[in-house]
């Protein structure tokens, strides 16, 4: 299945958009063809309704739909894939016994980077790139990092971590895939005007 370029929405439901189904249809009203499910506390049959609700949307739209760390959810609400991060479930793990999903892995080093891809992943999450406030904690890989991490791998790469419609053009210009986009969307004025304006920047960089 092949991965969208561009803009790669992640749910959230602490910004303007008060719920994770909201968001999706946000990022979905936008133009935005890749979703991830992200929730990072609350019962499985919360996470299971709600994935399940986001699962419909992006049928209707067109868009694939990941679950961030998940595997149980994400097979459970038949999603295309699954985002495993560094702590999460190993990828050759996920890829061995549930090869159908797509599976992504995070990496904030080159070293992460070609782990990932030799384990099975089918894109790569890089981060990040700018301080966030979403990941505050997170090591900053910069530009430069990110370029260097594009370049070691052959699997699609998208950069996350305080993406501005301003740095798109400086993002694309390293070869990324896209960009993962949390608060730069969902926290606007307008989301859904914001989501467009992403993916119009990123198409005309």
């Amino acid at each position: 299945m092949k991965l969208p370029r561009g803009i790669y929405g992640i749910t959230d439901d602490s910004y303007r958009v008060k719920s994770h189904v909201e968001a999706a249809k946000v990022f979905l009203e936008g133009g935005i063809r890749i979703i991830q499910y992200r929730r990072k506390e609350g019962s499985i049959r919360l996470m299971l309704q709600e994935a399940r609700e986001i699962r419909k949307l992006c049928n209707q739209y067109g868009a694939l739909m990941i679950v961030d760390d998940r595997v149980d959810v994400a097979v459970l609400a038949d999603a295309d894939g699954v985002h495993v991060g560094l702590e999460d479930a190993p990828v050759d793990e996920v890829r061995r016994r549930f090869g159908g999903l797509i599976i992504g892995a995070s990496a904030s080093t080159v070293e992460e980077a070609i782990a990932g891809e030799r384990a099975g992943a089918d894109y790569l999450g890089a981060g990040s790139i700018f301080p966030s406030s979403t990941k505050p904690d997170y090591r900053i890989l910069g530009v430069e990092g990110l370029r260097r991490v594009v370049k070691a791998v052959s699997i699609p790469v998208y950069a996350i971590g305080g993406i501005t419609l301003e740095s798109i053009p400086t993002i694309k210009a390293t070869g990324a895939w896209g960009v993962a986009v949390i608060s730069g969307i969902l926290a606007a004025d307008d989301p859904v005007k914001m989501a467009k304006a992403f993916v119009e920047t990123w198409g005309n960089a």
